[in-house]
Order: C-alpha cells, then structure tokens, then sequence
C-alpha cells in the first residue's frame, strides 16, 4: 500500500514539475515575443510624424538598384551602366553588392505573386524594422549558443534597444547594415556551434550566411579577419581541438566560394589582395598546424617545442610586425603593408582629405559609446571578468569580438551598430552571471540543503533577501533605463528623413519634385558629392558625383568650381562637369541643418589631394597656389577660427547668401533671423563683420550664375549656368616687371569666341603695350596664346611690388578685366638676339618693282625682346611694313621669328648687287645688324648667291670692349681662311654656293681693306683669283674660289672683304664677308687700340692691362700666374682674366690685368711679354701713360 501510495505521489510531483517547466517556457517565449515586437514596433517610429520617407543618403541607391532589377531583366540587370550618374562615363551599377537588391525583390516578388498588393517602396521602407527584429532573435540564439537562453534573452533586449543599432535599422533606412548584422551575427553563431559540436552541417550553414554577408556588405571583412585572429588565440592558449579546423574550414571557405559570385570578385585577389589572399595563407598555415597536432601524442616534444616557438615568438614578431607597419609599410610585398597600416591605425584615414570629410568616418568620443549603448556599456567590465574565469573557445571568441570592434569604433562612428551587438552580448553575458550568482543565493535560502551548508551560511551571514531583491530591482531599474532611453530616441531623433532638415523643413522634397517635374532628365546638375544620391533616384535628373565616389578627383572639381574666387574660373571648372544647373543646400549658420557653409574646408582641401591629376588634365588656373589648387589660410586664419577675406569672395558663399537681406526686422527663431544675427555678430579676420563683406556682394552682377529654383525656404537654390561669358575667358601667366623700363606676361583665350585686348595696368596705370603674335590687332582667336610686351617707363624698382591688369571686349559684348596677384619687380636678365645669315637674304622684285627683305631672328639672351623696328643701312630707313612669317613680334629667350620686310625705304635696284646693312632695334635697346648683298627676282627665277659658312659674327676684339658693331665676320675653318705666308703673300679661301633658282656666272670679286663701312677696294693688280671648275655657277652647285694677295699688301689680323657678283644678262645677285688675317702657324698678338680705345696700357700707378689676340691656326693656353714678364725678366704680378678665357681658340681673345713690381713713370717704356704654355710668345713696348688718362 505504501508503495502504491508512493507511486501516485511521484508521479503527481512529476507532472507538477513539467507544468511548471512549460509555465516558465510560455512565459520565457512570451517574454522573447515581446523583445522582437518591442524592436520591430520602436522601429518604426517614423510613422509617428507620418513620414514615410526612405532615411539617409545610401538607402535611395538601394532603392534605385532595387527599383531598377524590378522592371528589368537579371541580364539587363548585370549590363546596366546608369549614365544618369557619374555623367558622362556613366558608372555600373551592378557592382553594388546584390545581397540587399536580390533580397527584397525577391521578397517583392513572391508578395506580387501571391496577390499581396504593396508597393516596392513601402517594402523598402519596412524592411529594415522588421530585419531589426529578426536579428535581435538571431543574437538571441548566439547568446543561448554562448551561455544559455537567458543570456540570450537579455542580449536580443539590449540589441533590440540599443540606439548604436536601431539608427541603422529603422524603418525607411534601407542600406545593406539591415542584412549586414544578422548575417554577422549567423555566421558566429555557427562558428561556435561547429566548435562545440564538431559538426560540419554547422560550419556549412555559417559558410553561407559568411557569403551571403559578402554579398551584400563590406563589413564581412571584418569576418574573414576576426575569425582566424580566433583561431590563433585557440592555438596559444591550448584550446584547439579538431572542431576548430572543421568550423574554420567549412565558414571561410564556404564564405569565401559564396563571396565570390560578386561581380567585383577577382580572383587574383587570392594573391593581391589582403582579405582573400591571408584567408588562403592562414589556411594553409592552420592545415600544416593541424597535421603536427594529430602527432602530439607521438611526438610530444616535437609539438611542445612548436608551441613554445608560437607562444615565445608570435608576441615579439608581431611587435616588429606592428613598428614595420607603422613606420616603412611600403617594405611588405603587395601592398599588404598599406593595407595593415590602415587597420591597425584607422585614424591614418585622416590624411585623406575625402575620407575625413565623410561624418561616418569621424572618430568616436567616449560620450558616442554612451549614448549608443547606454547599459550594456556599465555592465561590460563583467562580461569581460567572466569570459576570463570560464575561459572557453566562446568566451575567448567574445574578447575578441567585443576588443577589436571597440578598437575600431573609437575611430570610425559608423562601426558603433557592430559595437552594439557586441556590447548587447556581452554584457548580456555578464549581467546573466551576476544574475545567477545572486539568483543562487536565494535558492540556497528556499531550497533544503545540507544542515553542514546552513550552518556556514549563518555564520557568514553575507547576504539575506533584502540585498538579493535590491539587486534585482536594480537590474529591472537599468531595463527601464534602456526602454525609456531607445524609445526617447525613436520618436525624436530616429524618426525623422533627412530628407525633412529638423523635421519640418521640407525643402528638400520641394526642390527634387520641381526638378522631377520641370528638367529634362538628362540635365546635368552639379552639387557637392553629398546630395547625388538623392538629385538622380528622386529627382530624376544627371548628376556628376555622389555618395559612391568612385572618381573622388571629381569631387574635388566641384569642391574648385564652389571655392573659387573667380567667376569665370569657377565656370569654367562646371564646363569640364558639362554643368547645367549648380545647386547649394544652405543651413542658415544653424549647425543642425548641415549646409554646405560647414562642408567648405572638404571643398579645398580634397582638391589638394588631387593637384597633380588636375595638373595632367590641364585644368590648372593661373590663381592657384603653387603646388596645390588652394591654401587654406588664405581662407581662415587656422589659430583663431576666422574667416578671411577669400571666404567671402568664394562662390560658395555667393551662391548660398544670393537674394537674402542683410538686415531687416524678422520674427525671433526663424531662419531668417538665424542669419542677420550671426552675420551681424560674427567677425572676420581683421575685425570687420560677416555682413560688411556679404551686403557688398551683388549677385545680380553675376554673368555666369542666375536663379533657376529656390525651394521655399531658401535651403536648396538651384542655380542655370551660363556659359556665353566663357566664351570671352583668358588668363594671364608668367607675369614679369623689369627695373630697366619693361615687363612681359602671356595671354592666353580660353574661351571660344575672339578677344580684344583693350587697356593693360600696373599698380593701377594704364601702361603703353604690344602683343606678339597680334601686334597688328591685338585680338586672340579661341585657344590662342599670346606674349605682352609693356613699356613701364623705367618706373619701378627691384623689390617693388607690381601687380598687372588686363581689359579685353569678347565677342564685342563683354568686358573683362583679369589681374594677378601682387608680385615683385625683378632685375632685368641679359639681352642679346641674333639676325641669322641662314635664312635671311635680300630681294628685288622686278615685276612689282619693290625692295623687300626676309630675315630670320633669333633671341640669344635671357629675356623677351619685341622686335618691330627694322631699318636699312641707317635707323632712320625703317621698314614701314613688317610681316611675321613664322613666330611673333616679341621673342622669348631661344625663340625665332622669320620676318618678311615689306618695300624697303632703300631701294636694292640702284644697283642689283648692292651691299646693305640690316638691323633690328628692340624696344629694350638691344640690337643686331649684319651685311647682305641685294639679289634679284626675276617673273620666274629668283637668284641668290651665298658664301658659306653663312654664320657671321662680330669682331671678337671689337665684342671685348662693347663697341657696337656689324655681324660681319666669317669664322675661319680648314676650308674657309685669309692666311698670310711666310713671303708676306696672303691667301684667302672661300666657299661660294648658287641657293636661288636658276644659274648665273660668277664675274668678279673685289676685296676690300679697312674697318666696314670706312674700307678701300683693292686694285685687281694687287691679287689674282680663281674657280674651281666653270664659272658658271648652277642651282645648289657649291665651288672653291681661291685669292692670292701680293705681299706687302695686308698684314697680319688685317680686316678682308670679299665682295662676289653673279650675272646673267646683268647683275643678279651678290654676297659679301670679311676675315681676318691670320698665321698659318701657332701665333697670338698684342693689340693696342681699337677704335680709339687703348686695349694695352700701364699706367704710373703701375697698374696695366693687355689684349691678346690669336692670330695662328691652333688653340693656346694662357698660365695667369706667369703670361706676362717685363724686360725679358720680371714676371707681373696680381695676373687677372677680365675677359675672354684662358684657352685661346683661333681668332679668341682675352683681356688681363696686371701689376708692375717697380715704381713707374709717365713715358716711361717697358717691354712687354706675353706667353702662352706651348711658347708662343709676342712682345711689345709700352709706354706708361698718366693714372687719370
């Protein structure tokens, strides 16, 4: 009986206890229901304000690609280059990862086909909420995977009410984080599954959940990094086991199988490319290590060692690894180095000018973490303190999750909803544990327990149910916290678009209505990269750039158009966009509002990162700075925070104050007010007002930029670009002002229709000027570049500052005024030009019965020259009509010109073969001329006779004292030569060429003697001459002629000219040339005088001076430290070259100075000698003249 009594009584207690266990699963399951209906339901406060308005920036890419594979095929899909953005290469894009796309119009899809009529955007627009919810059950299950189920529970709570979190997966915003984080959160889930269990069903599943994140966000890669880091603390810490291989294997390579159906995939990333590369690496690495596990009973020592070198060896290698990376990153093999460096030190992000401009990129302050994750972020420090005492795979695999995502949070905002599911875990994890520890206290208390256990407790009496009821109100206190924090959130901040600015401005949506309603689509309108994502899905119209920024240089070419202070400039950067429209959102100075007035300094300084692009597409404008397109602290003084006067200038600034007063009475809080009170207040760098500079600015002066479309309360402003004043652009570059009385810079059209350049300043003065090219009209044509020559009038200094101003009409419409900035007045460079024999000759035309000439210019020296005035035989014959065959009126260092002279003041029939000096004045008073002989045109030949070489110099002793002379002077070579012979006969040798048209005879030649133009002609008697060959001379034929001068008749260094006439029925053509007599031998000479100017003197000072001349046939070396001796024996001192060097080569000359050792006298005479290093030596007496002469 007792027994059967017994019998019913356990089994009554049995079904006590299961409807107890099923009490608590109804209540445990009901509590998870309302987790998820509480995370879906908060979610979805938007609908609160009614505003059912995709969020953000990203999200309305998602929907223009999800919109797009909806109506369209998956081929046309995978083909689809949308030339609407990125205009006009267009951009693919199907390279956006298709995970998200795939997945709501597949879900589309199947609600179409079972008869549920709801719209693709209102699916787009819920999607995210109820993602929200079912990845706070998915953490559910990683929490129960890593404790148990009430770890789990509290983890979905904190997810599920995690600010971080919900921002990403409200309802509306619609981006790739909303699958990105549940897939995450899979993938680990199985991870640790297969470690448990060993079974690769599991790894398999978290494989493809590691894929389908491939597919749709980039944050994967945090994955393929996370889980071998893992795996290697496993290793280390002598928790590796076969389930680690097995759950390794089966989630990164699944993953990575899966991953790499994404179009972007390439699959020599296996060996460029970090993320796939090292996955391959550590597998491997981790097979090898697995083989020397499987041996570690045979051969414990082996593997002890092995583990040992990992432990002891891993820490310093990363160390040095680490220092590498931080220090010569560039050392490590394809571009890993970089790679590595970007991760372990985010904030090298910073640098680039794009990625800090982005919001999401900015670092984390510590109250960021706070306000986004509020509870869970207390409670970490014992989820971290039980995953140390417990010390499992998962707790290690939580360290590891919850460290590397804070890391990388503190450096990037955006990373904080990652930071979130690991902080949820967490602490989860530990408040469960301090839960239990208190929650078995009491049980202690409730439950029977050994009499030995009672006694302890009483004794130690620690804690009694007061304390253990405190805490847990204190937990169900922090909950509450939780609730009231997210869902305060929600309904404020959370809730509204930013399509609606403070969440009642509406300007946004006016403005893209009007555009979708009122331009073409395929109208071009140009913003800051920021607004792309919105003007072409919902506006429906081209845009150059937006939030993918796939060609960041181009946005750094709106940040140019935007920041510059030129009109013209800033549209001429919009004409490279192939603008249409220009729009600016402007927040009034309210900081919320996020207007462009707060994104300016990205609008200069991602243009700095991209100078040398802008540099290869000739985009550089002659206001830049010097090597880069802006300095900022021409805009902003960087210490104090104010602005300066380029800010005000910019068309930023312009565009965002067009049509807004300055002053007014306007009612308190409006936007309005806003504005006249922080420009009434606000000051600028000198101290001057905002508004000083603002209420200066006349918009309607504008001639690029007028109002299209202003949205309703002048947030938006959409502005047409007007190009007809581009047409009439020009730019001045290289401006120079000189001290000696003239200055250049070059002109260059930019435009498309004809300049007249009208008026040119410096420092304000009209300036007298001449153009090269255009010096008959000074009008450039489209394109063309031309050099300004300015007379200044000896008006300025060296160390002056100079700034110039130039005033053109363009298309006989507009005026234009263009100026450089200030710079200084240089020393003027050497001058020097050269009229080339080459091509430059002498015609008379007989059929026009006109004198012309044709002469070939070129600027040896260092500076431009103009040449316009050119004259025969005398300045005052000057050419009235100039012509410029090729180059321009003003020449350039290295330059030519060939020039046509027009009807010579002096005839060249009077007579045919007539000898002519030619010369050119430069406006700088630099000059040339040189002697040609007149020839004659005839109706059908044109007759021409040269000596050649036709290369003809200046007298070399005449250069050493700056005497101006004619270009008159053959230099001598082996073939061409006037020698004088042992006998005091000379001969002289010359080449002649026929380079005209038709043939002539060579008549007669005459040889003058003395100093052009004073010379005397030789009576045939004193010299004979010959040809080789015939005397009739064909066209191109070139012959020898040789002369032989009596002796007695020229002497040694004497001036020769040799005159040759060519005729046929008349004298048709004519050349000359003079030489120098010379040795046929190594020889030098002293020379005197030239021109009434003594070369070789000693004064009674016993200072004297010495012209050498080489008069042989070889090359001499002058030793300055004893050339020269006096008497046959005192050798000069303090020896000097003054001019000319010490290597004499034939026909050179040098002069030098010297010191007499004794005390001299005037008319004193003393013999002296010069010698060079081979001994050739001359002497000559001189006679000591007075120090004042």
């Amino acid at each position: 009986m007792s027994k059967a009594y017994r019998s019913l009584q356990n089994f009554r207690d049995r079904i006590s206890a299961n409807l107890v266990i099923k009490k608590r699963n109804i209540l445990f399951f009901l509590a998870l229901l309302i987790v998820f209906i509480l995370a879906v339901l908060i979610r979805l406060s938007p609908l609160i304000h009614d505003t059912r308005l995709i969020k953000a920036f990203d999200p309305w890419i998602q929907y223009y690609n999800a919109e797009y594979l909806s109506t369209h095929s998956i081929y046309d899909y995978f083909h689809w280059r949308d030339f609407k953005s990125w205009y006009p290469e267009g951009v693919d894009r199907f390279g956006l990862r298709p995970g998200l796309t795939f997945t709501i119009v597949t879900i589309f899809k199947i609600f179409n086909f079972l008869g549920f009529p709801v719209s693709l955007y209102d699916l787009c627009y819920f999607f995210p909420a109820f993602m929200g919810g079912i990845t706070v059950i998915a953490i559910y299950f990683l929490g129960k995977e890593v404790l148990d189920r009430k770890c789990g529970l509290f983890a979905a709570f904190f997810l599920a009410l995690s600010p971080g979190f919900m921002q990403r997966t409200v309802a509306g915003f619609f981006d790739n984080e909303t699958i990105g984080v549940f897939a995450i959160i899979m993938t680990f889930l199985f991870f640790l599954k297969t470690i448990r269990t060993g079974r690769l069903t599991y790894s398999i599943i978290g494989g493809v959940f590691s894929g389908y994140l491939g597919l749709s966000w980039g944050g994967s890669t945090y994955v393929y990094f996370i889980i071998p880091l893992v795996v290697i603390l496993l290793i280390l810490l002598n928790k590796y086991n076969q389930n680690v291989l097995i759950a390794y294997a089966g989630v990164q390579g699944t993953g990575l199988l899966i991953s790499s159906l994404y179009i972007n995939f390439r699959f020599q990333e296996m060996f460029t490319s970090l993320e796939v590369g090292g996955i391959i690496l550590f597998t491997g690495l981790l097979i090898i290590y697995h083989i020397i596990y499987t041996q570690r009973n045979e051969r414990p020592k082996l593997y002890n060692s092995i583990i040992s070198f990992l432990k002891w060896g891993i820490i310093p290698a990363a160390v040095v690894f680490a220092v590498i990376i931080y220090t010569v990153p560039d050392i490590i093999p394809f571009g890993f180095g970089t790679k590595f460096q970007s991760i372990l030190n985010p904030l090298i992000r910073n640098q680039v000018a794009f990625v800090a401009s982005v919001a999401e990129h900015s670092p984390s302050s510590w109250s960021i973490f706070y306000y986004n994750i509020l509870i869970p972020m207390m409670i970490l420090p014992l989820g971290i303190y039980f995953c140390f005492k417990r010390y499992i795979a998962a707790d290690i695999f939580m360290i590891v999750f919850l460290l590397t995502i804070f890391y990388f949070t503190g450096s990037m905002i955006r990373i904080i909803l990652l930071f979130s599911t690991a902080a949820a875990l967490v602490g989860a994890y530990g408040l469960v544990n301090i839960l239990k520890l208190f929650g078995s206290f009491y049980e202690e208390q409730r439950l029977e327990i050994r009499r030995r256990r009672k006694k302890v407790l009483r004794r130690r009496k620690t804690l009694g149910k007061t304390e253990i009821y405190g805490v847990y109100l204190l937990v169900g206190f922090l909950c509450i916290s939780q609730v009231a924090h997210a869902t305060n959130l929600s309904i404020t901040s959370l809730s509204y678009s930013q399509l609606v600015p403070g969440g009642v401005l509406h300007d946004w949506e006016d403005s893209l209505t009007w555009m979708r309603n009122n331009l073409p689509g395929d109208s071009v309108v140009v913003s800051w990269w920021d607004y792309g994502y919105w003007l072409t899905p919902i506006g429906n119209v081209t845009t150059v750039n937006d939030n993918g920024n796939y060609r960041v240089w181009r946005d750094g070419m709106t940040g140019i158009s935007l920041m510059q202070t030129n009109e013209i400039y800033s549209a001429q950067m919009l004409k490279e966009l192939h603008a249409d429209y220009i729009l600016v959102y402007f927040g009034y100075f309210y900081n919320g509002l996020g207007g462009d007035e707060g994104k300016w300094q990205w609008m200069l300084r991602i243009p700095n990162n991209h100078y040398k692009t802008y540099l290869n597409l000739g985009l550089r404008q002659d206001n830049w700075a010097e090597n880069s397109v802006f300095l900022e602290s021409e805009y902003i003084n960087s210490t104090s925070g104010k602005y300066r006067d380029k800010w005000f200038q910019s068309q930023l600034v312009k565009l965002l104050t067009w049509g807004l007063p300055t002053s007014g009475e306007y009612q308190q809080g409006t936007l309005i007010r806003q504005y006249i009170d922080t420009i009434s207040q606000n000051r600028d760098n000198e101290g001057n007002t905002w508004k000083s500079h603002i209420e200066n600015i006349n918009h309607e002066e504008s001639q690029v930029f007028s109002v299209e479309h202003f949205s309703s309360n002048g947030l938006v402003k959409l502005f047409k670009v007007d190009y007809t004043p581009l047409e009439s652009k020009f730019s001045i570059k290289q401006p120079k002002v000189f001290d000696t009385g003239y200055g250049t810079f070059k002109l260059q059209n930019l435009g498309t229709k004809e300049l007249e350049i009208t008026n040119v300043k410096i420092n304000g003065n009209p300036k007298n000027f001449t153009m090269g090219s255009s010096i008959n009209d000074n009008i450039l044509s489209e394109d063309e570049e031309d050099i300004v020559w300015i007379d200044t009038e000896n008006g300025y200094e060296v160390g002056e500052t100079a700034k110039i101003e130039v005033t053109a009409i363009g298309g006989g419409k507009y005026t234009f005024t263009n100026s450089t900035s200030n710079f200084f007045v240089k020393e003027a460079e050497e001058g020097a030009i050269k009229i080339n024999r080459e091509g430059s000759y002498l015609i008379y035309d007989e059929e026009l019965d006109q004198s012309n000439g044709y002469l070939e210019i070129e600027n040896i020296g260092e500076s431009p020259v103009v040449i316009d005035n050119f004259y025969v035989d005398s300045e005052e014959h000057v050419f009235s009509s100039v012509e410029y065959l090729s180059g321009s009126s003003i020449l350039e260092p290295e330059q030519s010109a060939n020039v046509y002279l027009v009807d010579s003041p002096v005839s060249f029939s009077d007579p045919i073969g007539a000898i002519k000096t030619i010369g050119v004045n430069t406006r700088n008073n630099i000059k040339d001329r040189i002697l040609l002989g007149t020839n004659l045109k005839s109706e059908n030949y044109e007759y021409q006779l040269t000596i050649i070489p036709q290369d003809r110099i200046i007298s070399p002793e005449r250069l050493s004292q700056n005497i101006d002379s004619t270009r008159i002077y053959i230099n001598p070579t082996n073939d061409t030569f006037a020698r004088i012979n042992n006998d005091g006969t000379v001969t002289v040798n010359l080449k002649i060429q026929n380079t005209g048209t038709d043939g002539f005879f060579l008549s007669s030649l005459d040889l003058l003697t003395g100093t052009w133009p004073e010379v005397d002609t030789l009576s045939i008697s004193d010299y004979t001459w010959n040809i080789d060959g015939n005397s009739y001379i064909d066209v191109n034929e070139i012959n020898n002629v040789e002369i032989d001068v009596d002796a007695g008749i020229l002497s040694m260094n004497d001036e020769i000219g040799i005159k040759f006439t060519g005729v046929l029925e008349g004298t048709v053509a004519s050349d000359i040339g003079f030489l120098h007599v010379m040795n046929e031998t190594a020889d030098i000479s002293i020379l005197d005088n030239i021109e009434g100017i003594d070369t070789t003197f000693i004064n009674n000072n016993s200072v004297g001076q010495v012209l050498i001349k080489n008069v042989g046939n070889e090359t001499l070396n002058l030793d300055l430290s004893n050339c020269i001796s006096f008497n046959g024996s005192a050798i000069a001192e303090d020896i000097n070259l003054i001019y000319g060097s010490v290597v004499l080569e034939p026909q050179e000359v040098s002069v030098i100075t010297f010191n007499y050792s004794e005390i001299l006298t005037k008319d004193d005479i003393v013999e002296l000698t010069i010698q060079t290093e081979e001994g050739i030596f001359e002497t000559y007496e001189v006679i000591v003249i007075a120090e004042e002469t």
